[in-house]
């Protein structure tokens, strides 16, 4: 059985093939192939999930054995990237991810605000209810934040090594918080910076998703 956790950018959280409707042997040459090769993530994971696809079709018409892998590798790596399902396939991936980051951005702004609200109250001691009520809501703030940042963050990763995402968005709550602590609570643009922040790493990140290719 093929242990699908050592490959790092193989997004496990999607469906796997079983043992069944695979060529263990020849995935198994597949995934190792795209481990060593210089590919973004996402687009190792797209080409392994492509040949799991064809040989699920396979398997299901009682066909496996017919479909094989060249044995140079890198030739197939540049004819499934012209066929109408391997396109459809990469269409399907990158509206998934782009609806996954901005669910995951929006999550992100509205935990972010719950979480400087509820620092600059424990060091002004000026809480909206109390300090139990209010650490209830900034302990959640916290779990949902570093769980959104998880997936915005794998996301990313799986598109391009780039860090201007981070420190964009170390950028945004450094100055909410500074200016939580500055400004009067008439004068509040936390919530507003956070929201500009994610638009700005939003836009980017469509681009870049627009401009993907294999």
């Amino acid at each position: 059985m093929i242990d699908y956790t050592k490959y790092k950018w193989l997004d496990v959280q999607a469906s796997l093939p079983e043992s069944a409707q695979i060529k263990e042997k020849e995935a198994k040459r597949l995934l190792d192939t795209l481990d060593k090769k210089d590919f973004t993530s996402a687009k190792k994971d797209i080409l392994a999930r492509y040949y799991f696809d064809q040989c699920e079709k396979y398997a299901q018409e009682d066909r496996l054995d017919q479909i094989k892998l060249d044995s140079n590798l890198t030739r197939d790596f540049r004819s499934w990237p012209k066929s109408s399902s391997f396109k459809k396939m990469v269409e399907q991936v990158v509206q998934s991810d782009k609806g996954k980051f901005v669910m995951s951005g929006i999550v992100i702004v509205m935990t972010g605000t719950l979480l400087v609200f509820f620092l600059v109250a424990i060091l002004t001691g000026k809480f909206l209810f109390n300090i139990w009520i209010d650490g209830i809501v900034g302990a959640l703030s916290i779990v949902f934040l570093y769980r959104n940042m998880k997936i915005k963050y794998r996301l990313v990763k799986r598109y391009t090594s780039s860090r201007d995402y981070l420190y964009l968005d170390i950028a945004s709550f450094v100055l909410c918080f500074l200016l939580k602590i500055w400004l009067p609570v008439s004068f509040d643009f936390s919530l507003i910076i956070l929201f500009i922040a994610h638009f700005v790493s939003k836009k980017k990140f469509e681009k870049m998703l627009d401009e993907f290719t294999i």
